[in-house]
């Protein structure tokens, strides 16, 4: 039996999609490579037109390849992006009744960490960007509207690429992109109390001291988590729904 008559007809296009990307990491390819005509792909996984048009539509939709028409297009690798794996996840969590307060209670529990890794990875253009989100969330204190929301959010997915860990970059923006599903507020007057605590997050993480970091994100999560239970218990109990999180998703996309 060959590999092809192996694999059963409705998951073909799968295994296409997952063959094609073996064969893009074995040759050594880069984002922006092309990667050869859709006659030249067919002979070389001997499927047919449909089979393949149907596995490039699936690594299209998980961002790994760009399809261009004209005499200069076709199929070319690309960097896909941690939306990706944030509208994915939306999709389970949303069946498995998850809640903006697991969301939190994941954030509470992963973050910690990612501040910790910061703190021991960070390089000095990772300590720019962090000191831009102080002093804009400083800027944006006394502003209304979402912006002071805005930077608090840009400011932890500063932390988690200052960790310099591929997989923690690409989960902490789906976990933040779920909080921001739910119109829950920040405390009255908090503000300023919860600038000073990421700012204290900061200094910590430019000492390069990892359990002071974790400490100062675990304590403001606490903080913040601890007046949300007491005074928007019902947002706390909110389902996450996966049109909400792919809808914040596709708005990050086209910034």
């Amino acid at each position: 039996m060959t590999e092809r008559e192996a694999v059963s007809r409705g998951s073909l296009p799968s295994h296409t999609a997952r063959r094609i990307l073996r064969d893009v990491q074995a040759r050594g390819l880069e984002p922006g490579d092309a990667l050869a005509d859709e006659a030249g792909l067919i002979e070389q996984y001997n499927v047919s037109r449909g089979t393949l048009r149907e596995a490039l539509r699936l690594l299209t939709f998980l961002g790994a390849i760009t399809i261009r028409s004209g005499p200069q297009g076709g199929p070319r690798l690309a960097t896909p992006s941690p939306a990706v794996v944030g509208s994915a996840m939306g999709m389970v969590v949303q069946f498995r009744g998850a809640t903006l307060r697991t969301v939190f209670e994941a954030r509470t529990a992963i973050e910690p960490s990612v501040a910790a890794l910061a703190a021991s990875n960070r390089k000095d253009t990772d300590l720019e960007r962090l000191d831009e989100s102080v002093t804009a969330l400083r800027a944006a204190q006394r502003v209304p509207g979402p912006e002071y929301a805005v930077q608090s959010g840009l400011f932890h997915l500063r932390v988690a690429e200052a960790s310099h860990n591929e997989v923690l970059a690409t989960v902490v923006p789906a976990l933040a992109a779920m909080t921001t599903t739910v119109p829950w507020r920040y405390p009255r007057g908090s503000r300023p109390e919860l600038t000073e605590r990421i700012s204290t997050v900061v200094e910590a993480i430019r000492m390069s001291d990892s359990t002071a970091a974790a400490e100062a994100i675990t304590s403001m999560f606490q903080w913040l988590m601890d007046d949300l239970q007491r005074n928007q218990r019902a947002k706390m109990e909110t389902r996450i729904r996966w049109p909400d999180v792919d809808e914040v998703l596709a708005e990050q996309r086209h910034d």
